[in-house]
């Protein structure tokens, strides 16, 4: 007897066992990580087709999807290396669990990509941050040194 997980699948509802749902959770993840741009709009047109072809192989709503299908339905939408290659700024530590590093930016920089490193680790806009930056340093009194310091201790991409 196999533990079964309901789930939502780009708007459907599927029945999976729990080797397939373990699976295609791990998929997800990896092609989250690998993909670059417009994360959120492109892993919801993923997974939309990503359901059509679950309920192709599925005879009947009533079916459970199995590891068998999950991995047919994979192998049709391609594998996470076809995608890029997973992000400088996550890793994993021992536990499994991502942990973003702090580096300065090598393609959004204006300066020494301090800014732009920041705003990758706090998941914030760019501008954003370097009109705040700004800011602080013509209104605030914040040093040009606190840059200079930030740019020889954070590490380049």
């Amino acid at each position: 007897m196999k533990e079964t997980i309901n789930a939502n699948i780009g708007g459907r509802v599927f029945t999976l066992d729990r080797d397939a749902y373990d699976r295609l959770t791990i998929y997800l993840n990896d092609l989250r990580r690998r993909i670059a741009t417009d994360t959120d709009e492109v892993m919801d047109d993923i997974e939309a087709r990503l359901a059509e072809i679950l309920h192709e192989g599925l005879p009947s709503q009533m079916m459970v999807v199995t590891l068998a299908m999950a991995e047919r339905a994979i192998a049709r939408i391609g594998k996470p290396e076809d995608f890029g290659t997973e992000k400088q700024s996550e890793t994993k530590n021992n536990n499994g669990v991502e942990q973003k590093l702090l580096r300065r930016s090598r393609t959004d920089r204006s300066i020494a990509g301090v800014c732009g490193g920041l705003a990758n680790y706090f998941d914030i806009d760019t501008t954003l941050l370097r009109i705040l930056a700004v800011c602080l340093v013509l209104f605030a009194g914040m040093s040009l040194w606190v840059y200079i310091i930030l740019w020889l201790l954070i590490p380049e991409e």
